[in-house]
């Protein structure tokens, strides 16, 4: 298959079922129903024949010429290719009324299928379900390619837009050349039209919901060519993803710290806090109902409707902040060649266990955290635009988070967080907000990883002291990533006028390095990813700095 470029986008528009005639409806249902077994046929027939077909040098897709000679006859075919007159697996004479195209849109959803199956078992080991293995009656729809199916437009009582696709259940068995074709009437809105014109239809997925709704998915390709950009100053803008803080960024360059910008979502706290209520408060009665012996099922209904709201409103709350963010790194793009960078919160939940004296407010909140959807989303809003979102030198990258928002971006040391919001530390006596301070940190990760920002300067280190610079920073150890050399500075450990913070140290250490004098806070991976902040004239004055981070809830009032 051939490489391709741009973003895939699917498109959701409801079918308006009360519009087909009874006759359209009941072969819709058989359409679905048979994909569903063909493609469950592939499924088995993948997996029986897994080591045969498995290709790659990891062995992490499915070979599909070799799945063609164990479920495909073939009478004709090129000169120099083997006629396969008969095969372990016959689907022709299996599946008599599907067309040979529709075979081959099966096989491949069957392939996707079970190659998204073989990246989670690499992922998590052998305790994922295998794909035909899962004993439902929910069917799996095949997705059809732009060549077998066309949307119309006719000015009809029932609908404007129509699906025609193709229909051989008939046409098959009676050995005509073309086939039958079935008009779906959709409910295509303007914003699911504007959607579709942004690209190329490549290919439609009918299925129904778990409410029986039926549903067309429309991939739209969008190439988008980004203009060429004139000799812009660079820029890295790192978020830091928070609860109650919604998400802060702040903007770098070889200068300066730009600006920082809050996205706050008061009224989403509020509304998520009073269904969290809600919900406990239906849990509990209905916990006891069931320890009395009395009926609960109306409960547990409503008990999901509520579930299921929470869920609904979280979701739309995101989707706002996505564009807002968004919006905010489009408006900078015309200013920089930016690049950004968001903290990865991998294992954070790790921390939300029982036994860990968090609380249960602590657990609940850090369960219901969905950053990885903010983090795809924007990966996602990117490569729509064109951003160069995989890959090396990429222009997004999820930098690691740990110790972040506790390490002074000035000087490297590790600081207090008396409040929440407010970071202090205490070589140097930088105040500021610690979501700020985290952010900047986050940026100063995009920096040391992204090799195309290292001939800013010639070594990775915005900084006009690059002599100086070099003579600070020697090389870390290999040994321990806990036991490498520090990047302290022998001279002294806050910034001077004009003096980048590249001169200065990233303290590598963190063996015994903790608030308590019993306590360490060893962690390797900090160790291996932090690097020295260089930015020159980074901050405002002591008393800026201060009225911001108060502003912002940092400051405990005196």
């Amino acid at each position: 298959m051939a490489r391709f470029q741009g973003t895939t986008i699917s498109v959701k528009v409801p079918i308006n079922w009360e519009a087909m005639t009874m006759k359209s409806k009941q072969r819709l249902r058989q359409i679905v129903g048979r994909d569903t077994r063909v493609i469950r046929a592939f499924l088995g027939i993948i997996e029986q024949h897994e080591n045969d077909l498995l290709a790659g040098r990891n062995k992490h897709r499915i070979h599909d010429g070799k799945l063609d000679k164990l479920t495909m006859t073939a009478l004709r075919v090129k000169a120099g290719y083997a006629q396969r007159a008969s095969v372990p697996h016959d689907f022709k004479a299996r599946f008599p009324r599907i067309s040979q195209n529709e075979i081959t849109e099966c096989r491949q959803t069957a392939v996707a299928l079970y190659k998204s199956y073989l990246k989670l078992r690499a992922k998590r080991g052998l305790n994922v379900s295998r794909p035909a293995s899962i004993n439902q009656s929910r069917r799996i729809p095949r997705w059809v390619f732009s060549q077998r199916f066309k949307l119309l437009e006719r000015s009809t009582a029932a609908s404007r837009w129509w699906l025609d696709i193709r229909d051989s259940l008939d046409s098959v068995q009676e050995g005509r050349t073309f086939h039958d074709r079935l008009n779906i009437p959709l409910k295509m809105s303007p914003f699911h039209f504007n959607q579709i014109k942004r690209g190329d239809v490549k290919a439609v997925q009918i299925f129904t919901d778990r409410f029986g709704k039926w549903w067309a998915t429309i991939a739209v390709r969008i190439f988008t060519d980004l203009p060429p950009k004139e000799d812009l100053p660079i820029g890295i803008l790192g978020i830091d993803l928070g609860i109650e803080k919604a998400a802060c960024s702040t903007l770098i360059t070889p200068k300066k710290t730009r600006e920082t910008r809050y996205f706050v979502q008061r009224q989403k706290v509020k509304v998520i806090k009073k269904y969290d209520r809600l919900v406990a408060d239906l849990q509990r009665t209905m916990q006891n109902h069931k320890s009395n012996g009395l009926p609960y099922d109306k409960m547990a209904k409503k008990l999901r409707q509520m579930k299921a709201k929470r869920e609904n409103v979280a979701k739309e709350y995101d989707r706002v902040l996505l564009r807002q963010i968004l919006d905010y790194i489009l408006d900078l793009s015309e200013k920089y060649t930016l690049y950004v960078a968001i903290g990865r919160l991998k294992n954070i939940r790790l921390r939300a266990k029982r036994g860990n004296y968090k609380g249960r407010r602590f657990r609940a909140m850090i369960h219901s955290w969905a950053f990885a959807r903010i983090t795809d989303g924007l990966k996602h809003g990117l490569a729509q635009q064109g951003w160069k979102v995989d890959g090396k030198d990429t222009c997004f990258r999820a930098v690691p988070e740990a110790w972040t928002s506790i390490m002074c971006w000035k000087c490297g040391s590790k600081g207090t967080r008396p409040k929440q919001n407010y970071f202090h530390c205490t070589s140097c006596g930088h105040k500021t907000n610690a979501d700020r301070n985290g952010s900047i940190n986050i940026a100063a990760r995009m920096l040391m990883l992204t090799k195309s920002l290292h001939s800013v300067r010639g070594l990775g280190m915005w900084t006009r002291a690059v002599d100086r610079a070099r003579r600070a920073r020697p090389k870390a150890r290999k040994k321990k990533s806990s036991q490498g050399k520090s990047l302290l500075s022998s001279k002294d450990s806050t910034s001077n006028l004009g003096e980048s913070a590249a001169v200065h140290f990233v303290q590598s250490d963190f063996a015994g390095f903790s608030d308590e004098t019993s306590e360490s806070d060893d962690d390797p991976v900090v160790a291996n990813t932090v690097k020295a902040l260089s930015v020159i004239e980074g901050d405002d004055s002591i008393a800026i700095q201060e009225k911001e981070a108060r502003s912002s809830g940092g400051i405990p009032s005196r």
